[in-house]
């Protein structure tokens, strides 16, 4: 008897997908969409491009704007080749690289190899991206005067890297989060090395040098010490989360929760004690672990708003490392009075000074990101008495912010009102001596001391009131 081979099976599933998508899409735009309508609003659209971009030459009135990006892609390619990859360690945190989902999975259980199923999925995949870049490369080379061979230099390294990125990151993705984050934390200051020490050259071959071979090193063992569990609930979810349909029919796609980065930790295989602390640290691990990607989101945001900020001016970098303390610790109090809403907690009564304690911890390691991408353009900025001064009041600056809001947070929960928003206030304003430092340091510091001076008095007296 004949068997159909491993590339006949895998397009038979691949088929039925597609139908049962298509089948679903299809049910949608006919609720939703009226063909007459949708024909005259698709002329509608063509007459609308046609009158801006082709004879209203709307494009042109950027020429200067386009003529200075190709000038900084020309400049800055071998520091984009370096910042590339990052992209996809940063995916690596959220996805796997490899759709291999339970349909996938199962077919491997039978007389088919696992390595050949991936062999398709990769090959679809850089086909899928292969057509898109091609689209967007086009349609870049019909409406910009960028010059064609540079924006196909551009999309091709683009793609190349789409190719030498996706078994790092399906090997990423089955490691341990801290070797993510340092991977990703050694990326970044490599190229900030790079690019103050003219050297961007000699990373980006290293890095694209340590692609390849790590592409050849884990090729022949790519399956192992895999968590399919973990593989399978992320493919799942990417394959049949459909967001307009979901919208539409306002039912949410979520994931079948099978894996958390938190189950392999030591402290979860000890005896738990069941005393205050260690219940509180339990229940913000519950909360940080559903809302994680959000998490990561807001912090990976900021530390990425700083590192890229020096390239425009060195005072708007100060003003957005502030606004990035700010957004920070506005952030992390509407996620300690979120816990007090949702869950177990909401109903029963909590010693609240020893769960904001427990907190403290998760919210210090939250901010080490941040504060690591401020140390980088600190000790390249300014010298080395500066650089302690102005640590010493970024620091000071995050726990007057963050204070400032976790008591506010506090007293919304106790519904009291008192002097938090003249403390807000102050705290808020005490952002400025971030930018007021480039120029008068010690007036920076000594006003700072002023601030602190004065929530003491406003502590102690609001002490005395109680």
């Amino acid at each position: 008897m004949k068997y159909p081979s491993t590339w006949q099976a895998y397009w038979f599933i691949k088929q039925n997908r597609i139908r049962k998508k298509r089948k679903v899409r299809k049910q949608f735009v006919q609720l939703n969409f009226d063909l007459t309508t949708t024909i005259y609003s698709l002329v509608l659209v063509g007459y609308l491009f046609a009158t801006i971009f082709i004879f209203n030459d709307f494009l042109g009135q950027f020429h200067e704007q386009f003529m200075f990006i190709e000038s900084q892609m020309v400049d800055r390619f071998w520091l984009i080749l370096t910042i590339v990859p990052i992209r996809f360690i940063f995916k690596s945190f959220r996805e796997p690289g490899i759709l291999i989902t339970n349909s996938e999975y199962q077919l491997a259980m039978l007389p088919h190899s696992i390595k050949k199923i991936a062999v398709f999925v990769m090959v679809e995949k850089w086909l899928k991206s292969l057509i898109q870049y091609l689209l967007i490369a086009t349609l870049a080379i019909l409406i910009t005067p960028i010059e064609t061979m540079l924006i196909v230099i551009y999309f091709s390294l683009f793609w190349l890297m789409e190719v030498l990125c996706t078994i790092p990151q399906w090997k990423l993705f089955q490691s341990h989060i801290m070797i993510r984050i340092s991977l990703f934390i050694l990326l970044i200051s490599l190229d900030i090395i790079g690019v103050f020490t003219s050297q961007s050259i000699l990373i980006s071959i290293f890095i694209l040098m340590l692609m390849v071979a790590t592409n050849l090193i884990y090729w022949k063992n790519m399956f192992m010490h895999i968590h399919w569990g973990r593989v399978i609930e992320v493919n799942d979810y990417m394959v049949w989360n459909m967001p307009l349909i979901s919208k539409a029919t306002k039912i949410k796609f979520k994931k079948q929760r099978k894996y958390s980065i938190f189950q392999n930790m030591a402290s979860r295989r000890k005896p738990f004690p069941y005393r205050d602390s260690p219940i509180h640290r339990r229940l913000w691990i519950q909360l940080l672990r559903e809302n994680v990607e959000f998490i990561l989101q807001v912090i990976g945001g900021l530390f990425f708003v700083i590192l890229v900020l020096p390239f425009i001016s060195d005072l708007v970098t100060l003003i957005g490392i502030a606004i990035s303390i700010h957004v920070y610790s506005v952030f992390i109090s509407s996620i300690y009075r979120e816990r007090f809403y949702s869950g177990i907690v909401q109903v029963l009564p909590w010693h609240v000074g020893s769960y904001r304690n427990t907190f403290t911890i998760w919210s210090i390691l939250g901010f080490s990101p941040i504060f690591l991408a401020i140390l980088i353009y600190t000790i390249i900025h300014f010298s080395w008495m500066m650089s302690l001064g102005f640590i010493l009041l970024v620091i000071s600056l995050y726990v007057v912010n963050y204070k400032t809001k976790m008591d506010n947070a506090m007293a919304i929960l106790d519904r009291r009102i008192g002097t938090l928003t003249v403390r807000e206030t102050i705290a808020f304003c005490s952002l400025g001596l971030i930018p007021l430092y480039e120029y008068h340091p010690s007036i920076s510091l000594l006003i700072m001391v002023f601030i602190y001076l004065v929530l003491f008095l406003f502590n102690s007296s609001k002490k005395k009131n109680e």
